[in-house]
């Protein structure tokens, strides 16, 4: 299985982005899958730790074992998990969000992209995208998602920079 990781920011376009590959390969035929890492935390206090590495690692053994690859779905309205996703593995899986370019992911990624922004322009756009009522939780993801690029030195270990649009 190739693997793709983007990781950066929250407000970068790493959505965008993935969804702009995603498109690209599948329009070539390609069997290609986004897993967002938002279906995989653990809720905004949870979301990276440990346990988001063990999942990321359970989702790429099984995927490169090329059998089912089991997706945890956690659902923000109830904060809590529901039934996982259950699919093929494909021939390319992109790893799409926070936390996806982690060391768990590293030795297994094909491409690892880091998207850049300023961290007010990030809250801009998440805040335009999400609503002004999420502003408290998302600056309090910044410095959680600071602390985790800088503990994973995440930004360094990605193969290809990009500063996101304005």
């Amino acid at each position: 299985m190739f693997l793709i990781t983007i990781d950066g920011p929250a407000g970068a376009g790493k959505t965008t982005l993935a969804s702009l590959i995603h498109h690209s390969l599948a329009a070539s035929g390609e069997s290609v899958y986004t897993i967002h890492m938002d279906d995989l935390y653990d809720g905004w206090q949870n979301a990276l730790g440990l346990e988001l590495a063990y999942v990321l690692r359970q989702i790429i053994d099984q995927g490169d074992a090329g059998g089912p690859i089991t997706i945890p779905q956690y659902n923000w309205q109830s904060s809590s998990f529901g039934h996982p996703l259950t699919i093929a593995a494909p021939s390319t899986l992109i790893l799409e969000g926070v936390g996806s370019g982690q060391s768990a992911t590293r030795a297994d990624a094909d491409i690892k992209l880091w998207l850049d922004l300023p961290a007010e322009r990030g809250l801009e756009r998440v805040l335009a995208r999400d609503g002004e009522q999420f502003r408290e939780l998302l600056v309090k993801w910044q410095a959680d998602e600071r602390a985790h690029f800088d503990r994973e030195n995440t930004q360094s270990a990605a193969d290809y920079q990009v500063k996101s649009a304005p």
